[in-house]
């Protein structure tokens, strides 16, 4: 049985996973929880935000108990024998409480990332969970999302032989608002770290240095130092040339594409679209706009991975992201950042301990 489990998963051989949902009020929230109650493997028992009228509508919406986060309730439901584990979905700097609560208390982890703000305490809260013997799960929806997961194995089995480089690009749709731009969505952590998570594991090789440049299509960005087009240039243990070119504002659509070069073809990640409808004319060929969000083109991806936290928390698999993996993305987001502001490129030690 993998580690991390054992308390836990004794109890679900013949019933559901019981969870509550912490963090309801935003967009990542409310599809964990719908996706959850929709799951046949899941009981959802309860929902909570610090925006309690946000929560209540989520509660109402499922037929589920609010949890006041202002008092002991939540406190108290964790320490409940009948919870098997908690989903946080709440801004990363109240990760840690949450997760040192549900550990204590002998629940299963799911977190979105990043599991927190510096690799030190990724490493304090794994320690604690690993003290407690319940599994910390970091959400990576690119390890989940069947096209991604087809393209890794290909250049994992060496069916394009040795890598040479590789191009991402990230174009976001819809575009954040400003106020979260200014307040904390820095590009590197907010959207590199998905793609340099899915590189690193589809090449199983560390990333040594980043050079990265940005700039600002606002006044107001720009008078804040917040970058909203960025991109990153890394280079593998092996000499593999990695670029990620990101966007805030794909206005034509959610933007995701992938194209991985080796000695013997390429590997390609494509975009979707809303339909796969075609309508040819005399002016050409006419396709439906790519779908609008990461909630549309990643749905199935958000299925998986909660299906895989059900097998975690049941002792059938080990979740597929480790310790370093979340330690090692966040390392290289860093190093962009810092890149960006001398202007250099930034070396990272190169401690592999997969």
């Amino acid at each position: 049985m993998a580690s991390g489990v054992s308390n836990i998963a004794n109890n679900l051989l013949t019933r559901r996973c019981r969870v509550i949902v912490c963090g309801v009020g935003g967009r990542m929230g409310k599809i964990r929880t719908e996706l959850i109650y929709a799951n046949p493997r899941f009981e959802l028992c309860g929902v909570c935000d610090i925006n309690l009228e946000a929560a209540q509508i989520q509660a109402d919406k499922f037929s589920v108990r609010l949890l006041d986060v202002s008092s002991t309730d939540t406190n108290n439901s964790l320490n409940s024998t009948t919870l098997d584990g908690l989903v946080i979905t709440v801004p990363t700097k109240y990760h840690g409480d949450y997760i040192k609560e549900a550990a204590q208390n002998g629940l299963g982890v799911f977190v979105e990332k990043p599991v927190a703000d510096s690799p030190d305490e990724i490493e304090h809260l794994y320690e604690i969970c690993d003290q407690h013997q319940v599994p910390l799960c970091c959400g990576f929806q690119r390890r989940f999302d069947r096209s991604y997961v087809q393209a890794a194995h290909n250049v994992q089995q060496g069916n394009i032989g040795k890598v040479t480089n590789a191009h991402i690009h990230f174009g976001d749709s819809p575009g954040p608002s400003l106020e979260f731009m200014i307040t904390g969505g820095n590009i590197f952590f907010d959207l590199s770290v998905h793609d340099v998570d899915f590189i690193r594991w589809a090449l199983n090789e560390e990333i040594e240095s980043v050079y990265a440049r940005g700039n600002s299509s606002r006044e107001e960005l720009l008078e804040c130092n917040i970058q909203d087009n960025a991109t990153m240039m890394m280079t593998t243990a092996s000499g593999c040339i990695v670029t990620l070119t990101m966007s805030r504002r794909a206005s034509y659509g959610y933007d995701q594409r992938c194209e991985i070069y080796a000695e013997k073809g390429k590997i390609s990640v494509g975009n979707e679209f809303e339909t796969t409808t075609i309508i040819s004319d005399k002016h050409g060929d006419h396709w439906s706009r790519l779908k609008n969000s990461f909630d549309s083109r990643f749905r199935d991806a958000f299925t998986n991975e909660i299906n895989t936290f059900a097998d975690t928390l049941s002792g059938k698999t080990t979740w597929p992201v480790s310790k370093n993996d979340v330690i090692r993305v966040e390392q290289v987001a860093a190093a962009a950042k810092k890149s960006l502001e001398t202007n250099q490129i930034v070396y990272l030690e190169n401690n592999d301990s997969r």
